[in-house]
């Protein structure tokens, strides 16, 4: 059975259980929002989700909005 998808959510940001993702996986995601016209350059927030990108970006079950990355649990 396929594992529910869950976006990453503010409060993931401060909890110790869940880890970070690699910097190789980090850097791919972050290359792709900032090639994006969604993103708002002075903030660093995607005008979709209202997120901080360079740190939303570090979550392993966060996802784009756009569907340009995907989660790490979800075949990235």
């Amino acid at each position: 059975m396929k594992e529910e998808k869950r976006n990453a959510l503010p409060w993931d940001l401060i909890d110790p259980r869940i880890p970070r993702v690699s910097e190789e996986v980090y850097d791919k995601r972050w290359s792709i929002c900032q090639s994006c016209e969604e993103l708002r350059p002075k903030t660093k927030t995607c005008k979709l989700c209202n997120c901080f990108m360079k740190t939303k970006t570090t979550l392993p079950n966060a996802f784009c909005p756009k569907g340009l990355w995907d989660s790490e649990n979800f075949n990235e």
